[in-house]
């Protein structure tokens, strides 16, 4: 069992910022919350885990690795996302980027999506996709931040699963078409086809829309 340690005024406050995207970005870091989604990104090993903050009122039914650190309730929730926090947090490191140049000439299918706002939508497409074996995923700019606290808790330990790739999607899905990808748009507007019989090919691409608007006028052109 790891030594807990006390963490110093500063650590605190630089955990905290965390929450915001800006901070995250620039330090390269994200929290993961909830003893099963901390549980499973320990298990896993998809992204490294730099720290483990536990409040002191709760017992952790699974191994701390080395850089654990205890604090009290209050200090917890000041760090916590959620309005009933579990007790555990892992503050991760954001895996880098990869170049499109890596997913360019793999086969199989991508998913990406087109201004998905809500945390929870995005974690479900990330988990969803890693559980089907997709080859990666195409994050187009106006989608929420795939390291953003709802968005990791509902992933349920898959961030880190696939790379990632950020961008404005229509230059995206250009970049990939002209190597041979083939893009579905998933869109129920008039002319549309039934999913169902459709047939992907060996390297597809099925973009999913924002949930208001579905997807964007300039990806039908």
């Amino acid at each position: 069992m790891a030594k807990i340690r006390t963490p110093s005024n500063n650590q605190i406050k630089e955990w905290r910022k965390l929450g915001m995207s800006k901070y995250r970005k620039k330090e390269g870091l994200f929290i993961a919350e909830g003893e099963r989604c901390v549980e499973q990104i320990l298990a896993n090993g998809f992204v490294d885990v730099e720290s483990l903050v536990v409040d002191s009122g709760w017992e952790i039914p699974f191994s701390y690795p080395d850089e654990s650190y205890e604090v009290d309730s209050e200090v917890f929730k000041s760090l916590s996302d959620t309005e009933t926090p579990q007790g555990v947090l892992a503050v991760c490191n954001i895996p880098d980027q990869i170049a499109s140049i890596e997913l360019l000439n793999q086969t199989g299918f991508l998913v990406a999506s087109d201004a998905v706002q809500d945390p929870g939508n995005v974690g479900t497409i990330i988990r969803t996709a890693a559980w089907f074996g997709a080859a990666g995923l195409l994050i187009g700019n106006g989608t929420a931040d795939p390291y953003h606290p709802k968005v990791v808790r509902s992933t349920a330990g898959a961030t880190g699963a696939l790379p990632v790739i950020k961008g404005e999607l229509s230059e995206l899905l250009d970049e990939f078409e002209s190597e041979g990808w083939t893009t579905f748009l998933m869109d129920g507007s008039d002319g549309s086809v039934d999913v169902k019989t459709v047939t992907p090919g060996e390297r597809s691409i099925i973009v999913i829309g924002n949930e208001g608007n579905g997807i964007s006028d300039d990806l039908f052109s």
